[in-house]
């Protein structure tokens, strides 16, 4: 769907929807929550790491990357999830803009 990111992006989707209905099902929201919000920051943290290590390849020559395709599947992705949620979004805050004006 999304070529090269496609792959990667769909099973990190699966897992992280899939983890979101198991965690919805406990009753101890804040625990919940704070659980979640350590994973996310592990996570992050993980995705940095993983940044700076490509980063690193690329800065020493052992790795030339295709930009064009990363590039090209980063904006396609990014579109799909305008159309999916962003226009939804921009609609409700300016709905609310307008009634707190008004």
């Amino acid at each position: 769907m999304f070529g090269f990111l496609g792959t990667h992006l769909g099973q990190s989707a699966f897992v992280g929807v899939a983890a979101v209905i198991v965690l919805l099902k406990f009753r101890r929201y804040r625990a919940v929550s704070g659980a979640a919000i350590g994973a996310v920051s592990s996570a992050a943290t993980v995705g940095i790491a993983i940044v700076v290590a490509l980063f690193g390849l690329v800065a020493l020559g052992y790795w030339d990357p295709p930009v064009s395709e990363i590039v090209g599947d980063a904006l396609g992705a990014s579109r799909a999830l305008y159309d999916l949620v962003g226009e939804w979004l921009v609609e409700q805050t300016l709905g609310r803009l307008e009634d707190v004006a008004a």
